[in-house]
């Protein structure tokens, strides 16, 4: 701690030294003067008055005056400088001036904010992907993820789900974890945000599908979205910038009178695709054609078949369209010192699945106050979230939720019990009829979360300023469960109540100072601060079944039978302190450096590596600005980058270095019951950061005056020190501990490019991005190849294989279908019409050492292209995004084809055109025997469950029509948007895009939520 404050004062104190040095300056003569705003006369403060060829430089005040005291003789000329405003240079002969400048919108999208600070455009030596409001994808976005979705380069978004409210997945340039998060941080206005994936889920068993943790933030707030993917711009978030950072900044007021913007909008939601099934005849049929190929009785006799009639769609039953009404209210306004931004919104969404929606409510204040000496801000941001799930998951029968029910229950199941009108169930399935589970659950979830910050900068001298922010993030969650008795879950044990609250609370504090000075030929910018962060959880679970009535719910759980009556209690705590550093040096407008440090402090880790140290150095060249490139009138921008450096992963999860000691049974001592207690983990006092080491060089360049733009970038990332389970001695009590023994590699191309098609009253603006990412693991530590992936009964479909991409999907490759007379000699135990699997080892016998890699979840490239029109008053917008390459597991065909229960539905892909004597077919076997049984439970997992996951989507088209200004609203916008219009896919499932799995590595399609077709019209006003 000590070295920390020793530098911290060293930093002052040379600075204070530099204000003297400079107070010192020598008065001959005095100017004086007045900066207004060339359009409305209003005066400007913190305007940079400097003398051209010196040192000499003043702000102006809070009325736009200045009064400059130099020993420069007159005349001399006034460089003119302040951030939204066109620079000039003015030659003045005597007191008093008056100066007016121009707004310079352009120069204003040209700021990038990066980490702890802002950029301009020009001077990046790091990969940033920078999207304005004006970029975002239109329509109904609930969270921030989908606003971005498709339109950098180096970032896959994936909508896992269209649940509402459901987390989305982003990688930047990859996957660089095993076992740890493969997430990016978060930073909004400045505060790094926990977006760990405490919420509650929708799932019955397995908690698969996180929520978002960010749809407490409204995305009508959003200004600007900044995307860091390169070491430079990581490195100085150290231990959390491995996986890229997202810098999420939001809406501030500007100078002038009060300005009201109302925006409303209503959105119809229909699912995009259905899974083809068997209809009921089609059901009907296979069923008693595979009892007759046995030598059995039919399983529907003639009057059974009368009486079924025309059967249940369970499908057509539980999708439904969904609606979503949106509304904003905001306020923004200032004067010449004081800003100020607050808004409103409420969000109300029912998803597409019967019993599911949300419903939002948020409120946002940020206050800003700018004058010579100080800077002062606050942003505020508080939500309220009620959340009605539907029960969905990941297991198996009455665990698999209502997706797999709709998909796989018996089409001949009335909705209805005859006898007693209550919904039907059979034990013959062993799943939950599907209305019956939707609307005999009662799931809901209220979350109330308040995040934001406040930060006050002092300007000592012009040239230097020393900062305190401060931040918190209030989170709080209580969810409701009931199964009730008519469920079969429920009915198992009479009704089962849970409620689990949830409490969570993040503090952040920064102190941080900057020197910023331009000279002759040279610009410095030094950076060096100390930040300080705690993250405190607790959460609560109770249950209790056995209820003699559903009339109570979770209202009264001690209705329910003593004995079954459970609580947990949770609670941890997890800190952060660092110090950072950062340079950014220009010479002669030309030549760019940045250096990056950062000294992490984890209290995850081990006590032999609680410290990590993340450096970084880029270094940049204007090379259009040489005079040898003077005469090449084609290419008016041309910039080289290349940076080098560290950055680590420490989301594990808080005490994994740690002893751990947890309950284990009951003993009896007297007539007393004790509950024991015993190490549930081994300590690693060597426990560390996962770091990854990454190059990247970079070409922004520009044509025919701008009107192209764009940037080519190569990337070589390695991380070392990947988190894995190694095998101990059983001696020790245990099978595994952590330990950072892997390794792995990803290295890729990105182009973006953005062209100016058409100017003038008819414009046309073209910008496109293409990915390419190479992953694969490079060390396991020596250990053997490792298994994973685990759904229903499902196991061991992903394999961690040395030289191949993370999470491989691996299992049996099925070559054919036997056919009658055929012999194979490596399945002589298979009938006709069975699947032949690959002998892939030549040993003439199927085992699961013939298991091999069948496909990599990672794509060949990913691209995005969106065009916009404009004419007149109307613009139309459409914006493509594709995936090439890569692959999904399609669970739902592996249990179609080895159905837990004979009376299973069934897949219409692998039946209504399978093997028979007189179809001799050699794509779908004929249905008798399940893959395992002729290999082993593994089996299921084959090729034919492994499936391309290329597709091209028009994700976004809008059209909207300005409304001419008048004496009520200064402007208006009416608009449609329509989202994931149509989507080319070869995918057998609801959509190539959709997992299970959130925000895991492993692409699995098993009772996932489908995607939605959205159709929203608006109105955006401005008063």
């Amino acid at each position: 701690m000590k070295i920390k404050f020793w530098l911290l004062f060293s930093l002052l104190g040379s600075s204070l030294f530099i204000a003297q040095a400079q107070q010192g300056t020598i008065i001959n003569s005095i100017l004086e003067g007045q900066v207004t705003d060339k359009s409305n006369n209003a005066p400007l403060e913190g305007v940079s008055i400097v003398i051209k060829g010196t040192t000499n430089q003043i702000l102006t005040n809070s009325k736009g005056q200045f009064i400059l005291r130099t020993g420069q003789k007159l005349p001399y000329t006034l460089l003119v400088t302040i951030v939204g405003y066109k620079s000039t240079e003015i030659k003045v002969d005597g007191s008093p001036v008056k100066i007016e400048l121009e707004q310079d919108v352009q120069s204003l999208s040209d700021i990038v904010v990066v980490g702890y600070g802002t950029q301009k455009r020009k001077d990046l030596t790091g990969s940033v992907s920078s999207i304005s409001a004006k970029d975002f994808n239109k329509g109904s976005n609930v969270s921030v993820d989908n606003l971005i979705a498709g339109r950098a380069a180096g970032v896959q978004v994936t909508q896992s789900s269209s649940e509402p409210g459901a987390g989305v997945s982003i990688r930047i340039r990859g996957a660089n974890s095993i076992n740890a998060s493969n997430e990016p941080l978060y930073v909004i206005d400045g505060f790094p945000i926990d977006n760990s994936n405490r919420t509650p889920t929708s799932a019955v068993v397995t908690e698969s599908a996180p929520r978002n943790p960010l749809n407490s933030l409204n995305p009508s707030d959003i200004a600007s979205v900044e995307i860091l993917k390169d070491a430079s711009a990581t490195a100085i978030y150290g231990s959390r910038g491995a996986n890229g950072v997202i810098l999420i900044t939001t809406k501030r007021g500007k100078r002038g009178r009060l300005s009201v913007e109302y925006n409303v909008s209503g959105a119809v939601q229909e699912v995009a695709k259905k899974i083809p099934v068997l209809s009921t005849s089609q059901y009907i049929s296979l069923l008693n054609d595979l009892k007759a190929a046995q030598g059995l009785a039919p399983e529907f006799t003639d009057e059974d078949i009368a009486a079924i009639g025309k059967g249940v769609n369970w499908q057509d039953e539980i999708f439904r369209k969904g609606y979503t009404q949106n509304h904003q209210l905001s306020f923004s306004g200032g004067q010449d010192k004081f800003t100020y931004y607050a808004s409103l919104n409420y969000l109300d969404q029912t998803g597409i699945v019967i019993s599911s929606g949300i419903k939002r409510y948020t409120g946002r204040v940020n206050l800003n106050y700018t004058d010579a000496k100080f800077k002062f801000g606050i942003n505020l941001n508080t939500a309220k979230i009620n959340d009605d799930y539907v029960p969905n998951g990941v297991s198996i029968n009455e665990g698999a939720g209502i997706v797999n029910a709709a998909i796989f229950q018996d089409p001949t199941l009335g909705i209805y019990d005859k006898n007693t009108g209550k919904y039907a169930q059979t034990n013959l399935v062993n799943l939950e009829n599907p209305l019956g589970l939707a609307y005999g659950v009662s799931d809901y979830a209220v979350t109330s979360r308040t995040f934001g910050n406040a930060f006050l900068e002092y300007f000592i001298i012009p040239e230097f300023s020393v900062k305190i922010n401060g931040g918190t993030d209030i989170q709080s969650s209580r969810r409701d469960t009931y199964l009730g008795r008519n469920t079969r879950k429920g009915n198992n044990a009479n009704g089962i109540a849970s409620v689990q609250t949830t409490n969570s609370n993040n503090a952040l504090l920064e102190l941080t100072a900057r020197y910023a000075k331009t000279f002759s030929n040279h610009s410095l910018e030094v950076l060096g601060g100390y930040t300080w962060q705690n993250f405190d959880w607790n959460t609560l679970n109770s249950s209790a079944q056995n209820f003699t009535t559903d009339a109570f719910g979770t209202d009264n759980m001690a209705a329910g039978s003593s004995s079954t009556f459970t609580i947990n209690t949770y609670k941890s705590r997890n800190q952060l302190q660092s110090l950072l550093g950062r340079i950014n040096y220009t010479f002669n407008d030309k030549y760019l450096l940045t250096a990056n440090f950062r000294a992490d402090g984890s209290s995850r880790f081990g006590a032999d590596n609680k410290y990590g140290y993340f450096p970084s150095l880029a270094l940049g060249w204007h090379v259009n600005r040489e005079n040898f490139f003077r005469n090449v009138r084609t290419i008016s921008t041309l910039k080289l980058r290349a940076s080098y450096g560290s950055t680590g992963n420490q989301e594990i999860g808080n005490y994994r270095s740690l002893v751990l000691l947890g309950t284990q049974g009951q003993a009896v001592f007297g007539n007393a019951a004790e509950v024991g207690i015993s190490t549930t983990q081994l300590a690693n006092p060597n426990l560390k950061w996962e770091t990854t080491n990454q190059f990247d060089a970079g070409v922004d360049f520009g044509l025919l005056d701008d009107r192209i733009t764009g940037s080519i970038d190569y990337f070589n990332k390695n991380t070392k020190d990947l988190l894995l389970e190694l095998p101990v001695p059983t001696t020790t009590g245990f099978a595994t501990t952590l330990t950072n023994i892997g390794s792995m590699n990803n290295r890729g191309f990105e182009f973006t490019v953005n062209t100016v098609n058409l100017r003038g009253k008819f414009n046309w603006t073209t910008s496109a991005n293409l990915s390419v990412v190479r992953n694969k693991v490079t060390g396991i530590g020596g250990l053997p190849d490792i298994l994973q992936g685990s759904a229903g009964f499902f196991n061991s479909f992903s394999i961690l294989k040395v030289g191949q991409p993370l999470n491989s999907f691996y299992g049996y490759e099925v070559v054919g279908v036997l056919q009658k007379d055929e012999q194979y000699t490596p399945q002589p135990l298979s009938a006709p019409g069975d699947l032949k699997f690959l002998d892939a080892n030549d040993d003439k016998t199927i085992s699961a050492s013939d298991r091999k890699i069948l496909g990599s979840p990672f794509p060949d490239f990913t691209y995005g292209i969106n065009n916009s029109l404009g004419y007149g008053r109307f613009n139309l917008s459409f914006f493509w995004q594709g995936v090439k390459g890569g692959k999904i597991l399609n669970l739902n065909i592996s249990e179609s084809e080895n159905p837990i229960s004979f009376r299973r539905n069934r897949l219409s892909r692998s039946y209504t055109d399978r093997w028979t004597e007189t179809n001799p077919t050699n794509e779908n076997p004929s249905g008798l025997s399940p893959a395992f049984a002729y290999v082993d439970a593994s089996g299921t997992i084959n090729s034919r469950a492994v499936q391309s996951a290329s597709f091209l989507r028009l994700k976004n088209i809008s059209l909207s029509y300005d409304i001419p200004a008048n004496r009520v609203f200064q402007s208006a916008q009416v608009y449609f948007v329509a989202q994931n219009l149509v989507t080319f896919s070869n995918y057998f499932g609801f959509d190539p895009e959709v997992t299970a799995f959130g925000t895991s590595n492993v692409r699995v399609d098993y009772n996932a939520y489908p995607l939605s077709k959205i159709y929203t019209l608006g109105l955006n006003v401005k008063f």
